[in-house]
């Protein structure tokens, strides 16, 4: 069973660790850390294979170190993934003292208990700290479940010391160590809590992943705002919920990008996204959906509120700099200056989804278009360019 288990874990830390590797190609900032702190375990665990090959007491110094080194990244990949400081050279500086303590208890007092405990309570030491500071950071189930496999690891090797070095002393010596009821409580636990914390740190990397790639498919490129397929997935997770819905266009931007050229064409889609971005209500949410065109929804917000919304935007957009938009210097529409037209959809009880809402704004705005342009239109009403006293500069 010793044997067994000598030859079980090695194998199992070197999968997890190359897994670990392989996902860190994905992007996944904590899986370059876990994948080290595996390979490195897998080498501590290996140490007795080798144990012919070199004194018992400088295997057990360089088990040791491999030990304290993995854990070194296991808390670096907690920190990592919680957005904190590595804190690196404290962690260093933390192990480099325990090593020293765990070198004089083998060369000076021959202590195994106490290089034990040094040894053990130091790998608990840096995964604690990392644990504490992240708690505050935690977002969703898979951090939970990380922090608190996490916290069995830490537990674990708590209470194997209190228990096999204080209470039951079952160590033995350099020379019988793997053969001792220590090592095969420290290895099974190992190979199960080894097991169920790369698992959990394995779904936590991926879950991100996947996330980052998910959030990357539901954005524009030029804008960061959600396109189609964000705004659906948001409709989709609000439900029932009600609300106001605008569909606003930048007027003439042909003109602008066969004028001006495409790059100067973006630059007016990324100031005109700013302006609605910086407005938007808690709660609401915009979209690109596909040239000059973009979608608002705006929660729990009767139809009065949201044109109020839309007047504000298209006062915003018509004077803001051009030339703070032109290419080298030219200003944009200085013949007039460039424009949106808004048009703005209450709900309707009889709505079966908010696509129905959506094409009674898009009806709206075409009537604002064929009104002249540069003026809010709401659902059932004239349009209006609806003028005051509010004009605000973007810069």
């Amino acid at each position: 069973m010793d044997s067994n288990f000598a030859f079980l874990l090695p194998v199992m830390m070197l999968i997890f660790g190359c897994t670990f590797l392989i996902v860190s190609r994905f992007g996944s900032r904590e899986a370059k850390l876990w994948g080290p702190g595996y390979l490195f375990a897998a080498a501590a665990f290996s140490v007795p294979l080798i144990d012919s090959l070199v004194a018992e007491r400088t295997a057990s110094l360089i088990a040791d170190a491999l030990f304290l080194i993995s854990f070194i990244f296991y808390s670096g990949a907690l920190l990592a993934r919680f957005g904190l400081p590595s804190w690196l050279a404290q962690r260093f500086g933390f192990s480099g003292a325990i090593y020293a303590g765990i070198l004089y208890a083998v060369l000076v007092l021959q202590s195994i208990p106490v290089e034990f405990l040094l040894d053990d309570l130091g790998c608990a030491a840096l995964l604690a700290f990392a644990i504490a500071t992240s708690l505050r950071r935690v977002r969703h189930a898979a951090d939970r479940v990380l922090l608190a496999v996490s916290g069995l690891v830490v537990a674990d090797t708590v209470i194997r010391n209190i228990v096999f070095v204080f209470i039951i002393p079952s160590y033995g010596g350099h020379d019988d160590f793997i053969s001792s009821k220590y090592a095969f409580y420290m290895q099974a636990s190992a190979s199960i809590l080894a097991l169920i914390f790369a698992l959990a740190a394995l779904a936590a990397a991926t879950f991100d992943t996947i996330t980052a790639h998910r959030d990357a498919a539901e954005r524009d490129p030029l804008t960061g705002m959600f396109n189609r397929r964000g705004f659906d997935r948001m409709v989709g997770e609000r439900g029932r919920v009600q609300g106001a819905v605008i569909i606003c266009d930048i007027d003439n931007f042909k003109w602008v990008n066969d004028t001006f050229g495409h790059g100067a064409g973006d630059e007016v889609i990324r100031a005109f996204a700013r302006i609605l971005q910086v407005r938007l209500p808690e709660g609401g949410f915009a979209a690109r959906f596909g040239g000059e065109e973009f979608v608002i929804f705006l929660p729990e917000t009767p139809l009065v509120a949201g044109a109020d919304f839309a007047n504000r935007a298209r006062l915003a957009f018509a004077a803001i700099d051009r030339k703070a938009i032109g290419s080298d210097g030219v200003p944009i529409g200085s013949d007039g200056g460039i424009t949106a037209s808004f048009g703005v959809a209450g709900a309707n009880p009889a709505d079966h989804s908010l696509y129905e809402q959506i094409a009674r704004a898009d009806k709206a705005l075409y009537g604002a278009k064929e009104a002249g342009r540069n003026k809010v239109m709401v659902e059932g009403e004239p349009p209006s360019d609806m003028s005051g006293p509010r004009v605000v500069s973007v810069a």
